[in-house]
């Protein structure tokens, strides 16, 4: 079956190239689409319809993998927190300055607080922070979000 998905291939780079993403982030995402398939095969999925492959099937998985293909660029790409305030601000912020006062605001952070608006901000989702650490999404996401306001608070006198 793995073969007939091959033989549209071109039709598949096509496809992926319709979401918005470069050449070569096609070929990656095909080649990951055919690894997920691959893989699903084996665990004894039916990707037919009739004598042809369930183009439906290909289509969501390539687009599924181009949605976790962006969202990694975006957890990579994150904005500093002073960035996005002269953004939301819309005023000029001296960022030595700004740097400064977060720093001050950090450390009398409480440990917790500090902890988890450090591990949103730079390495994980809140999705993924709250599947790792069993916090309930709400408890990490309210945590954030108020540790966030604060310092944006304090930034902003």
């Amino acid at each position: 079956m793995l073969e007939k998905v091959f033989e549209s291939h071109k039709k598949w780079i096509n496809t992926t190239l319709k979401f918005g993403c470069s050449k070569d982030e096609a070929e990656d995402i095909v080649s990951n689409m055919y690894l997920v398939i691959g893989k699903m095969l084996k665990k004894g999925l039916d990707i037919s319809y009739g004598d042809e492959v369930n183009y439906y099937y290909i289509y969501l998985t390539l687009k599924t993998s181009f949605l976790q293909m962006c969202n990694k660029k975006k957890k990579h790409n994150k904005v500093p927190l002073d960035l996005v305030l002269e953004i939301e601000s819309g005023e000029y912020i001296d960022f030595d300055s700004a740097d400064q006062v977060l720093q001050k605001e950090l450390d009398e952070l409480h440990w917790y607080d500090k902890r988890v608006f450090d591990l949103i901000q730079n390495e994980y989702s809140i999705t993924e922070l709250s599947k790792k650490t069993n916090i309930t999404y709400h408890s990490l996401y309210n945590t954030y979000r108020k540790t966030k306001d604060k310092l944006t608070k304090k930034i902003l006198e």
